[in-house]
């Protein structure tokens, strides 16, 4: 006999989802978390750092204001002292809202510690062992820290740790150019910060659309933020109460001087500590082994979330845990995994969508088969009235009409995708989003009209119309 039918490991978003599925389809199900509920998106992530995105474009469209024809009365002066204490505010209401008590509500046992396996049917928490008949691991991921000489030496920051800082720093160096790196330069520098971005490869964002990130580029290093592409950091200094990078790219060495250092080149899983392998649990450090119905080489372990590579997003944990919950709680492969209509959204301003394959990725699957459809946000009658003209929807087909990508760079690009990506993932072509009546004036003629574009490509290849304009009487 169990104690628990079901366990789950970490209570962030796959965790949350997790184990309240698996109450809900009857399994005993306890909860263990290492820190506290909510996981990364709550504490470090999502909620707070779009939570000072908002503060940051606020901010922005107060320098804005002549624009539209507003003249104010006196220099607008703004006081960021106590935008991260709002930030703080923010994520602790959002905490708040899903307290221990709510899960044990529920039927949920939630267990504070450090768990480790002692088999693949038991655990160890403090001096407790708690034994279930399937476990579902979702502990997460954490920032990775290279090893660059004198990095021990200065006080860096993370996604972990710079929501904690009272104050902003003057000027920041930031680490990586992936989207936690591009979205914090891009806030901070509209709340005042120098931000300079330190990116090894030659394109930040390097997942998305070339097309579309280097418009972006323009438009952050036009507001102010340096971004030093084919550039690293060999070593990191003190200078007083400033830290001093030393950088070089492939013509030049030098150095560069700013009162902080964020980290943010990439990721690693939460595995240290639980004893996996006791468990029979293969892993790696990209993370668990999981196969497409997201069990691990120990048939009755579940994993998902960002210790499963390769997609580390909240939605995706989300999409995962209902996966991993519902076959580890039927105890057959019930629904597996499938990554085809995987989505994200870069939070800058403009926001930069993705789904599906890049024009680069489409043109080297299917050759110049495919049709892109462009649409630039000048010509949206919506954008215009709002003064955010500077976007560009971009996607892309197969001759059919089937979408294959969805890019948008624009304001709201990542509510805008979400038709699209419907008719995507339900199989739709793309021209049929031309039928639908939609809304006049707004910003979805970013996706209706490129949409009319392929309708009249499609009703071009039809056999019969091309027949009947070949024995159609022309006019002479």
């Amino acid at each position: 006999m169990y104690d628990y039918d079901v366990v789950v490991i970490g209570a962030g978003s796959a965790g949350l989802v997790a184990c309240k599925l698996a109450v809900g389809l009857g399994k005993r199900t306890a909860l263990i978390e290492k820190r506290k509920l909510g996981g990364d998106c709550t504490w470090f992530g999502c909620i707070p750092s779009k939570t000072l995105i908002k503060s940051a474009n606020v901010a922005h469209q107060m320098t804005r204001l002549q624009e539209f024809g507003l003249r104010p009365h006196s220099p607008v002066e703004l006081d960021t002292t106590m935008v991260m204490a709002h930030v703080r505010s923010v994520v602790q209401a959002d905490a708040d809202g899903h307290p221990p008590e709510v899960f044990q509500a529920e039927g949920i046992d939630v267990l504070f510690g450090a768990p480790h396996f002692l088999d693949n049917h038991s655990i160890e928490l403090g001096n407790r062992k708690v034994s279930a008949r399937k476990f579902i691991v979702c502990t997460g991921s954490h920032p990775y820290i290279p090893e660059i000489k004198g990095m021990a030496d200065i006080p860096y920051l993370t996604n972990e740790t710079i929501f904690d800082i009272e104050a902003l720093p003057k000027s920041m160096i930031v680490l990586g150019a992936g989207p936690i790196g591009v979205e914090l330069s891009a806030a901070l520098n509209r709340l005042g910060v120098n931000m300079t971005v330190i990116q090894r490869s030659a394109d930040i964002l390097e997942k998305d659309d070339r097309e579309l990130v280097n418009r972006l580029v323009h438009i952050l290093r036009a507001e102010g933020v340096k971004i030093l592409t084919e550039t690293e950091a060999t070593e990191f200094a003190h200078n007083g109460d400033r830290i001093v990078a030393s950088i070089k790219n492939k013509d030049s060495e030098r150095q560069i001087e700013a009162e902080s250092v964020l980290i943010s080149v990439g990721r690693r899983p939460n595995m240290d500590g639980l004893s996996l392998e006791k468990a029979g649990v293969e892993f790696n450090s990209g993370g668990i082994k999981v196969d497409r119905h997201l069990r691990t080489t120990a048939k009755n372990i579940y994993a998902c979330g960002d210790v499963v590579p390769p997609y580390l997003f909240t939605h995706v944990a989300e999409y995962e845990a209902i996966i991993a919950t519902t076959n580890a709680c039927f105890g057959m492969p019930v629904r597996r995994a499938n990554y085809e209509h995987v989505l994200w959204t870069t939070y800058t301003d403009p926001e930069l969508a993705h789904a599906g394959l890049t024009e680069e990725q489409a043109r080297q699957r299917y050759g110049d088969s495919i049709r892109v459809y462009r649409w630039d946000h000048k010509d949206v009658d919506r954008a215009k009235t709002d003064l955010t003209e500077n976007g560009l929807s971009k996607f892309i087909c197969d001759r059919k009409g089937r979408l294959l990508g969805i890019h948008i760079l624009g304001h709201g690009a990542g509510e805008l995708m979400h038709e699209v990506q419907l008719a995507k993932s339900l199989g739709m072509l793309f021209n049929k989003i031309a039928s639908v009546i939609h809304a006049y004036p707004s910003y979805s003629d970013a996706v209706r009209q490129p949409a009319k574009k392929c309708y009249i490509d499609i009703l071009q290849d039809n056999f019969f119309l091309k027949l009947l304009r070949r024995i159609s009487p022309r006019k002479k």
